[in-house]
């Protein structure tokens, strides 16, 4: 294992944008350490915070990963896999609890072709308090650069929020259905919106941090494709009291 400049792995990990998308995210964001394996096939970013960090793998070395979880006392730990590839849980377990597997999807090249539903709106910064009624978590609402709405007559029923992740790619903030709405194919209708109006302005939708079967196939209905999955785990070394 060696240590190396994170300049040097934004430009690794540039190559390949969409699938490490979230990781370059972590890098523009400053104090990190990067580190790469004995043949430059795996990448480790930590970020340094006071009590945890925050680590994000590339590829998967069991070796590597070991080497890393030596140098620190408490890790929260992403491990980025490309589709095709399944995590060897057996090599982390022990160490951690089963990791939680986050699906990422990537556009597809075309431009959608028919328009989205004329139950959603796309809406202006002034008119995010609409929502706000509905909203699961108003954060997302507040710091949103996009936002869609469905809405029965004046009603909202679900909304998308989104904005910038990396350069021109922008990425899916929180998308959320009231209850009693759901399996109508109303996220599957926001996620289209919010592909079809990214790929007209010459944006690059990406949606990362899906956890369930039903945003991940309201994903695919919309258009999207699958690039990687990216499992989270925690990690904390023992204290050894003699």
């Amino acid at each position: 294992m060696k240590q190396i400049e994170p300049e040097a792995l934004y430009e690794i990990l540039n190559a390949d944008r969409l699938r490490y998308c979230c990781v370059l995210w972590e890098l523009r964001q400053g104090n990190n350490e990067a580190f790469s394996n004995d043949d430059g096939t795996g990448f480790a970013l930590v970020h340094r915070y006071p009590a945890w960090h925050f680590a994000s793998f590339t590829g998967y070395d069991p070796v590597f990963l070991k080497e890393v979880l030596r140098r620190y006392r408490k890790l929260n730990v992403s491990i980025e896999q490309p589709e095709g590839r399944v995590l060897c849980v057996e090599a982390v377990r022990g160490l951690t609890p089963d990791p939680k597997p986050y699906e990422c999807f990537a556009y597809t090249d075309e431009v959608p072709a028919g328009p989205f539903h004329p139950n959603i709106r796309p809406l202006a910064k002034e008119e995010y308090g609409l929502v706000r009624p509905i909203a699961e978590h108003p954060n997302h609402i507040d710091y949103a650069e996009g936002l869609f709405a469905w809405f029965d007559g004046e009603r909202p029923l679900g909304y998308l929020s989104c904005g910038p992740e990396v350069d021109d790619i922008w990425d899916v903030h929180r998308i959320y259905t009231l209850p009693d709405y759901r399996n109508k194919g109303i996220a599957t209708a926001l996620a289209y919106a919010y592909l079809k109006t990214m790929r007209e302005q010459g944006l690059v939708p990406y949606y990362s941090g899906v956890t369930n079967p039903a945003s991940a196939a309201a994903a695919r209905k919309a258009g999207f494709a699958q690039c990687s999955t990216r499992y989270a785990f925690k990690y904390e070394r023992p204290i050894f009291r003699l």
